[in-house]
């Protein structure tokens, strides 16, 4: 039967203050146990002492014998407290013994105390015991003591009923204090799984779609904290991965659509016989084939980065051939739209250790973004600039730049500050895509900075080849 955490969580604090308790009861009944011993001991002793204190002083020098009387008196009171006497002169003119006077008694007396130490202990192992003791009178032996008890220690009434008051003030404490672990036990489980049911219900909304949970909830321990933040960063993480997929799944079926259209229309117009089969109406149809399979081979690359199945050629190439070969491939381009295209290169010798057909890739897709952005008359730089350990790669435009809350998402796949997806305002929105894919392959990194009326700059950082040796 599976248990709930606060069901164990009483369980457990239940059962260790139980044994908690149980243990300090074993503990303290053990050391009771030996106090009492002690005490009994002791309390032997003491009238053993006060005992033989009483016979002495009942001594009779002159005649050499005790007053009988007082022995009479001695022993009777004596037998009270669990001892029996029995005194010998040295001379054995005198021979008194309570068991011989009061046999019945000294027998009620032993069966009594073997009763009282069996109450407390029914394994005590006792029996009559016997202690002899000198007599003196002015240091000469005068008489011999034999003192008999039951052993080798006993308790009386009073001491079995303090310790009996004792034992069931432990048992009643023990009670107490258990039903007190319950209520406070039920307190501190539903104290600590309260946020632990709002992270269970939260996380079983998260699991069927509802990423707009959050959880509000406050805790004083540290650990609930860093949870309930993940939790929170994670619905975050997964509701904005959940829009790009919508997104996603709405962009490719919008790039797919018009291609696919145009070839329909054109096609059944060819069966229907509205249109001839001209050479012009076959080359349209087959732009659109060009197109839709450019589409397919663009996802496909971005996939094989992404995944890593994509080997890099790496060589040293030079950066300003690589800017001569780039303003070469646009200059016509910029020249029509009456942008400047310039190079601004800090460092003429400077060489990259990476896959030149790559990082070219990437500026092309850089360039062309900024041809798109820029208006007539605008300025478009490469710029490179050596780094401590990386090399700069910057394509600088005077467009109408990108929004703040644009920025983040800008190297999404088919992600497009143009919403109307018009081919004439730039292309599918993947280029972006494949540049980040390549660059991260190169263990470098892009950024992007943008001023809304101003431009925008995106910088290429790529480690150089020590750095990326180490790693």
């Amino acid at each position: 039967m599976i248990k709930s955490f606060r069901s164990k969580l009483i369980l457990s604090f239940s059962f260790l203050l139980l044994l908690s308790i149980g243990s300090l009861s074993f503990i303290f009944n053990y050391s009771i146990d030996g106090l009492f011993k002690e005490y009994a001991y002791y309390q032997q002793e003491q009238k053993i002492k006060q005992i033989i204190d009483q016979v002495n002083a009942q001594y009779m020098p002159n005649s050499s014998s005790y007053n009988m009387a007082g022995i009479e008196v001695i022993g009777n009171a004596a037998l009270q407290s669990g001892i029996m006497l029995h005194l010998q002169t040295i001379n054995k003119e005198l021979d008194w013994d309570i068991s011989t006077h009061k046999a019945q008694e000294c027998q009620l007396m032993l069966q009594h105390a073997k009763k009282t130490m069996h109450s407390l202990y029914p394994n005590f192992n006792g029996g009559l015991e016997q202690k002899n003791y000198d007599l003196f009178y002015q240091d000469v032996k005068v008489g011999n003591l034999t003192l008999g008890f039951y052993g080798p220690y006993s308790f009386d009434e009073t001491e079995l009923k303090l310790f009996n008051s004792l034992n069931r003030l432990i048992v009643g404490l023990g009670i107490i204090f258990l039903l007190l672990a319950i209520v406070l036990g039920s307190y501190i489980a539903t104290y600590l799984t309260r946020p632990i049911l709002t992270l269970v219900n939260t996380i079983h909304g998260i699991a069927f779609g509802n990423y707009e949970s959050q959880i509000t909830e406050k805790s004083s321990t540290s650990e609930f904290m860093t949870l309930i933040r993940s939790v929170n960063e994670m619905s975050t993480t997964l509701k904005i991965k959940d829009r790009q997929k919508r997104q996603l799944t709405a962009d490719v079926a919008h790039e797919l659509r018009t291609p696919l259209s145009n070839l329909q229309s054109h096609m059944e117009a060819i069966i229907d016989g509205i249109w001839d089969p001209t050479p012009e109406l076959f080359q349209s149809c087959h732009d659109e084939i060009l197109r839709l399979t450019n589409i397919v081979n663009q996802l496909m690359e971005l996939n094989q980065f992404e995944e890593g199945a994509i080997t890099l050629n790496k060589s040293c190439f030079s950066v300003s051939g690589l800017y001569d070969c780039l303003l070469h491939d646009f200059s016509h381009a910029a020249v029509n739209k009456d942008i400047a295209l310039l190079i601004r290169n800090e460092d003429p010798s400077a060489r990259i250790f990476a896959d030149m057909h790559r990082i070219k890739q990437c500026m092309i897709n850089l360039i062309s973004n900024a041809l798109s952005a820029t208006p007539c008359g605008g300025k478009i730089t490469m710029l490179y600039r050596a780094g401590k350990n990386s090399h700069f790669l910057e394509v600088i435009d005077t467009g109408a730049g990108i929004p703040d809350e644009e920025l983040t998402e800008i190297f999404e796949r088919f992600y497009r500050v143009d919403k109307s997806r018009n081919q004439k305002t730039g292309g599918m929105g993947i280029g972006l895509s494949i540049t980040k894919a390549i660059i991260e392959a190169h263990r470098g990194t892009i950024e992007v900075t943008s001023i809304i009326g101003q431009g925008s700059t995106f910088t290429i950082a790529l480690p150089s080849k020590e750095i990326q040796n180490d790693k």
